[in-house]
């Protein structure tokens, strides 16, 4: 068994804004994020719709 050594691909957030609360939240790779978004947007013609690079957690806060 050979490990990959393929970079990971880049992660987005996707979130939909009811003024300021989030009501949907999806994070995903970046070609399925703009798909989800796409649909979003669609799906709430009204609402904000962000798609933002998802944060990495570097480890545990201490």
């Amino acid at each position: 068994m050979t490990e990959s050594l393929e970079i990971p691909a880049e992660q987005r957030r996707v979130r939909v804004w009811f003024g300021a609360h989030t009501i949907a939240d999806h994070t995903a790779t970046a070609d399925q994020a703009a798909q989800y978004e796409e649909a979003m947007r669609r799906r709430f013609a009204s609402l904000r719709v962000t798609n933002e690079p998802a944060l990495v957690s570097s480890g545990p806060v201490r």
